[in-house]
């Protein structure tokens, strides 16, 4: 088993928390798992991005060549990743802020619009998160939002959470 991850997105739009927020969840389910996190010249604004692998096998390298997964927020990182997906690979797009594309391996989502009507559009990673959970079968929505609801009151407080979860289910339901 592998699975190779793209989280990508404008610097600010918690591409970074998300993928970091995965690799941790998942770091005791598989036998191997790297993050791998890339910050453009400017970190709020400039173009970010992560890369998560996950194997059964040992990882030779957290650089991935071909995704197996894209998650990506805005239209310079679909324009730059959509080239390394696999043939029966799948990308989640943020419909709000991405040009529709011809293409049969990707779902789209106006997670920009759905975190804004979860209580802040700073949610839209979370909406993005939820969607590729319920989407690929990593974990259930009990253990997923567990984890998203003990990460953001860390992070963010109960206020915060509750956006956040709020934001998640809209992900996950709409997939």
């Amino acid at each position: 088993m592998i699975e190779r991850i793209v989280f990508s997105g404008s610097g600010g739009q918690g591409l970074m928390f998300v993928g970091k927020l995965f690799a941790n969840i998942m770091v005791d389910k598989v036998d191997n798992i790297t993050f791998f996190p890339s910050y453009g010249s400017e970190v709020r604004g400039g173009t970010a991005h992560c890369q998560v692998i996950m194997s059964s096998e040992e990882i030779a390298s957290p650089i991935i060549e071909h995704a197996d997964s894209l998650i990506m927020m805005n239209q310079p990182s679909t324009d730059r990743f959509m080239p390394v997906l696999t043939e029966d690979g799948v990308a989640i797009i943020n419909s709000s802020l991405v040009a529709p594309l011809d293409d049969k391996r990707v779902i789209y989502i106006p997670a920009s619009d759905m975190g804004l009507e979860a209580g802040d559009e700073r949610s839209a990673n979370i909406v993005m998160f939820g969607a590729f959970l319920r989407y690929k079968k990593f974990l259930t929505l009990e253990e997923a939002k567990e984890h998203v609801l003990k990460t953001s009151v860390a992070r963010m407080g109960q206020k915060g959470a509750d956006i956040n979860l709020k934001a998640f289910q809209a992900g996950w339901d709409f997939s």
